[in-house]
């Protein structure tokens, strides 16, 4: 309904409104409801599944990443999380979520896109998982001084890996374990032999296991040690995931 107010209109007149802009009376088109299409409120569930699944694993790998990361690092999660959903066919669109998806999409995802960890180590170690959901770190023999380019004053480096089991049909996850392998560059020798960590999951695998890897660098003195990551020198992955 409209209104004279002392020769102005104001309010609705039919598809049109009227509005007082100082001296002056404006019209415009009436605005209207835009109705989605139940293939634009499809879309939009798959979306929100992709950030949810997204905020899961940057929260859990926190303590990988640091909060050292590059600012459009959750963007990014999100567009490779929504390349792997896409390879599930068989899901109706609406209800996708990693859940029965090609986790290998997301293995090498780099949480600092300006520390890309195959810049900073450079060998391989290679993950695998048995059947009794035993998970196998395996590195080769390398000379330490070659294979990883380290800060100035680093004098000891730990090769941290941490674990988790998501659920993301719940969006649930599950911490596994924690496994860390410190060396001290300074004192031993510059070639390691090859080696093997073990991460027990059968008592916590649900529906996917996710490892995430990083290098903390130290400056070890005689009372403490420095970490020395910081924003520009921090590489952190994922390093492998595996689909139960």
């Amino acid at each position: 309904m409209g209104i004279n107010d002392n020769g102005f209109i104001r309010g609705l007149v039919g598809p049109l409104v009227n509005r007082k802009v100082g001296n002056k009376n404006y019209l415009q088109s009436r605005p209207h409801r835009v109705k989605q299409t139940d293939d634009t409120k499809r879309a939009g569930k798959d979306f929100g599944n992709v950030s949810r699944a997204g905020a899961l694993i940057r929260m859990c790998f926190g303590e990988i990443h640091q909060g050292l990361h590059d600012g459009q690092m959750g963007n990014r999660l999100n567009r490779q999380i929504y390349r792997a959903i896409k390879t599930n066919l068989e899901c109706e669109k609406g209800s996708c979520t990693l859940s029965n998806s090609i986790l290998d999409r997301l293995v090498n995802f780099q949480f600092n896109e300006n520390c890309h960890m195959q810049d900073y180590f450079l060998i391989d170690p290679v993950v695998s998982l048995n059947k009794k959901k035993d998970l196998k770190i395996s590195f080769p023999e390398f000379d330490i001084k070659r294979a990883l380019v380290l800060p100035e004053k680093c004098n000891a480096v730990v090769f941290k890996f941490h674990a988790f089991s998501f659920n993301f049909d719940e969006f649930e996850p599950t911490e596994i374990k924690e496994v860390e392998w410190e060396y001290d560059i300074k004192y031993r020798e510059n070639v390691i032999p090859a080696k093997n960590l073990i991460i027990k999951c059968g008592d916590f695998a649900v529906s996917s296991i996710f490892v995430g890897f990083t290098m903390l660098y130290l400056e070890k003195g005689s009372y403490r040690s420095n970490v020395l990551n910081e924003i520009n020198f921090n590489p952190a992955s994922v390093m492998a995931a595996f689909q139960l």
